[in-house]
């Protein structure tokens, strides 16, 4: 396996430990609370690996790339941003009412059929039968983990 067949996998470990950690700290504090902290946190780590790729770009040349330039700044790049706020709020509130099996396999299957779509729209890459059926498969295990949970 190629060190970056890692990483998604340790996003997808991401995931569900800041949703379950942000919905036991809500209960201590409230989710907004909860959710301010974890991006005030999320705001200086990535500061931190900004300033460290900047100043050593060797250490990561495609997040170098660009050299830290905003021109052209649209509404368009806020959408990321966006999305963030709605998974770090979304997900603890849903595991709170769902648990964090469904939770996470409808995380899951919106993520596979949003991916379907994009590589296919915006990245060029088509839906081919293995690819569809795969996370027709997906979708499946998680409709019957909710149907059934």
């Amino acid at each position: 396996m190629r060190f970056i067949s890692l990483v998604p996998m340790l996003c997808g470990l991401a995931v569900v430990a800041q949703a379950g950690l942000n919905r036991r700290f809500a209960g201590q504090w409230g989710l907004m609370s909860a959710v301010l902290v974890n991006m005030v946190v999320a705001t200086v780590a990535t500061f931190g690996v900004y300033l460290a790729v900047r100043m050593v770009p060797g250490l990561w040349p495609e997040a170098a790339a660009g050299q830290g330039r905003f021109g052209g700044l649209t509404p368009w790049h806020l959408i990321p941003g966006l999305c963030g706020v709605i998974i770090v709020l979304g997900m603890p509130w849903a595991m709170s009412r769902l648990g964090a099996v469904q939770s996470a396999l409808l995380l899951m299957a919106a993520q596979l059929i949003t991916s379907l779509v994009w590589d296919a729209m915006v990245e060029g890459r088509p839906a081919t039968f293995p690819r569809v059926l795969g996370s027709g498969v997906a979708f499946l295990g998680a409709a019957i983990a909710v149907w059934k949970g």
